[in-house]
């Protein structure tokens, strides 16, 4: 069987969809995975065959629209037209990734095409072919604006192909654990998260705990160059006054101006699946929640203080925290005070370990990615 994977144009969305891929390999299949031209070191990095779809430099077609225009991109990432924007951008990416997935498929044409959250030239390259298309979700957001954004880039090629809008998936296949899934989330195949990420030379102390706590700090403004450090300053200062060891995966810039400053942390790239199981918590940005940074806490029993920063994944990090799994503070409730309150409660109650351990046995009950892929072969032999 031949399995396409076309991967959205972020290394998240390759490391979400690896797992699949690779059970796959495996298992004895012929596997592609399609990105931006960008990315394509991304894929190669995890062991996967990639193609490049593009050749317009992505902040270009994010910056362009499809008659020249330039982009109007909302200075606020939470104001109601950001989320079109980014299903605009999205959709001319997926023309362009079209054009080149056409030729890959009339040399290699797959069995089944599974795509990311958003990488819709998957979708209509699936419905050209009259293959299965699988949607491989791997975080909590609302997505309604951005296929409707997505849509009015794409609608030269909808009319061709005889549609009003982008098809439904034949599956949907999901990672975010049960007990944070929304109540009205679509009918999903589960699929057990799998760490992926980039790796470096394990040393010792990255795989080992060492006689403090150990708290990992990473993610979006935590861990970057604004701010004059202030709140990491007063994090670690409270780390400190804790007696906790700090980790911070950052970019090399960054964990060198970090260790500059402070000279008693750890900063640089570091594997979260290496390090999380040595951690007592994980302070991050809740990107995408669960998100791969949160998944990959929640799969080692981690507590998380989150601080998600866009509106469309507050209700998720909410969830999250419902569990019981950790503490969430919204973009208004940060200060140096608050988070440090939050890292003590966090690392004082019992209660968040205990859920964080029930997350994590919860998630090890989930399908692997090689059971899933039975429901794959399944479906592409239908």
């Amino acid at each position: 069987m031949r399995l396409l994977f076309v991967a959205g144009p972020a290394p998240s969305d390759i490391y979400a969809v690896a797992p699949l891929a690779t059970a796959a390999r495996a298992a004895g299949h012929q596997v592609l995975m399609s990105t931006p031209k960008e990315l394509t070191p991304v894929v190669t990095g995890v062991g996967l065959p990639t193609v490049a779809t593009t050749t317009t430099p992505i902040p270009d077609i994010r910056a362009t629209r499809r008659s020249g225009e330039r982009e109007v991109v909302p200075d606020d990432v939470d104001h109601p037209e950001f989320i079109q924007y980014t299903g605009r951008w999205f959709g001319r990416l997926a023309a362009e990734t079209l054009v080149r997935l056409r030729e890959v498929a009339a040399a290699w044409r797959p069995d089944v095409v599974v795509t990311g959250p958003h990488a819709y030239a998957g979708a209509l390259l699936a419905h050209e072919l009259s293959v299965p298309w699988i949607r491989h979700t791997w975080t909590v957001l609302d997505t309604v604006g951005i296929h409707v954004g997505s849509e009015g880039e794409l609608a030269p090629e909808l009319a061709e192909l005889g549609l009003d809008r982008i098809p439904g998936p034949d599956l949907l296949i999901d990672n975010c654990p049960p007990g944070i899934r929304p109540a009205d989330a679509s009918p999903a195949q589960q699929i057990r998260y799998v760490p992926v990420n980039a790796q470096r030379p394990a040393e010792p102390w990255m795989y080992t705990r060492g006689e403090r706590r150990r708290v990992c700090v990473t993610g979006g403004r935590i861990a970057a160059l604004d701010d004059d450090f202030e709140l990491i300053r007063g994090m670690v200062r409270q780390l400190a006054e804790l007696d906790a060891e700090v980790v911070i995966p950052a970019p090399r810039k960054v964990a060198h101006a970090l260790r500059a400053e402070f000279g008693d942390i750890r900063a640089g790239w570091i594997p979260l699946d290496v390090l999380m199981p040595t951690c007592d918590l994980i302070v991050h940005h809740a990107g995408g929640v669960p998100g791969l940074t949160g998944l990959t806490a929640a799969l080692s029993g981690v507590p998380q203080l989150l601080m998600p920063q866009e509106k469309k994944v507050h209700t998720a990090a909410r969830l999250v925290a419902e569990y019981g799994a950790a503490v969430t503070l919204l973009p208004d409730e940060v200060s140096t005070d608050s988070v440090g309150k939050g890292i003590r409660e966090l690392l004082s109650a019992p209660s968040y370990a205990d859920r964080a351990q029930a997350l994590a046995q919860e998630i090890a009950r989930m399908p692997s990615p090689a059971e899933v892929l039975g429901t794959v072969e399944h479906l592409a032999r239908r």
